[in-house]
């Protein structure tokens, strides 16, 4: 976190010369870890500074949360972005309402970053970036439960933490997969999948995306689901075959849950769409046929995805 100079030295200050309570994760700080990686030493060197500061403006939760995640980095664990709707402590009321849709937006952009291989390949300004936006969703609870005008700054300040961060990613990352629309004129059949169409044809082929270890619809996923909905309606009679589909970062068993939960929702926006239910075939694959062959325990973002197939009846 890189808060402005006089911030971090004031709270330092108060947390050495006050006496009020401080956040027991920040009263033992372990040493850096070097065997980890460059992202996770980051995290730790950048996350504690910020826990320090939070116990020395007497916010123990805060401090406690920040302290906790520098700790779980140093470890080399996978610390993730704060959600959105989080709560820190009693004394806070969750995100305000004013800073939900931006806050959204700001995370998926983040997350976009980190699967398109930010952590390696910008490891510092990631960091910054990560640890930018969970100050930026702590002091907008802050926001939330004062509503004062040092509050209304302290937003702003992280969040101009973040994007200055997210400025120093971008150029350096491998340009973002397109959304892929394909016209393929025969699918295979396979275990588990849907059967191949009797005679040649060229069905309508839409991939949507997921977030990792998610199921839930991106606004991307959503367009993308539209179109599909509004290709089919103009068939008149369409068969539509949905097969989700997981990369391979966790237990195998888990991944086939996690993919048919994904072709599930696919389904449930496609008749939320005006698509009859009883036209629409749901499929899961698991780990079993990544569109990017990877070894065990690998993220690959194109690997998380559900497969619509469109066929004319």
């Amino acid at each position: 976190m890189f808060r402005s100079l006089p911030f971090v030295l004031g709270g330092v200050l108060l947390l050495s010369a006050c006496a009020a309570p401080v956040g027991f994760e920040i009263r033992s700080k372990p040493d850096a870890n070097t065997q980890v990686s460059a992202f996770d030493q980051a995290l730790f060197a950048d996350y504690w500074p910020e826990a320090a500061f939070q116990a020395g403006v007497d916010d123990t939760f805060s401090s406690d949360l920040f302290a906790k995640k520098a700790k779980s980095a140093n470890t080399g664990a996978t610390v993730l972005p704060e959600e959105v709707d989080v709560q820190i402590g009693p004394n806070h009321k969750g995100v305000h309402e004013s800073q939900v849709g931006e806050l959204t937006d700001a995370r998926s952009r983040l997350m976009g970053f980190i699967d398109r291989g930010a952590r390696d390949i910008r490891p510092s300004w990631t960091s910054k970036a990560q640890v930018a936006f969970d100050c930026w969703v702590e002091e907008s609870t802050e926001r939330n439960s004062r509503g004062g005008i040092l509050e209304v700054a302290a937003v702003e300040a992280c969040k101009n933490d973040f994007n200055t961060a997210m400025a120093k990613i971008e150029p350096f990352l491998p340009p973002e997969h397109p959304v892929q629309r394909m016209k393929m004129f025969e699918l295979m059949p396979d275990q588990g999948g849907p059967p191949a169409p009797a005679v040649a044809a060229a069905p309508d082929t839409y991939l949507v995306f997921f977030d990792w270890d998610k199921s839930n619809l991106t606004p991307e996923a959503l367009g993308i689901i539209r179109t599909a909905a509004a290709n089919a309606k103009k068939t008149g009679s369409a068969r539509i075959d949905v097969t989700g589909h997981a990369d391979r970062s966790g237990p195998a068993d888990y991944n086939m849950r996690l993919s048919r939960r994904r072709a599930n929702n696919v389904k449930a926006e496609l008749v939320r769409q005006g698509i009859p239910a009883g036209s629409i075939t749901v499929y899961a694959k698991g780990e079993t046929d990544p569109l990017v062959p990877t070894p065990d325990g690998v993220r690959e973002p194109q690997n998380r995805r559900a497969q619509i197939v469109i066929r004319v009846r």
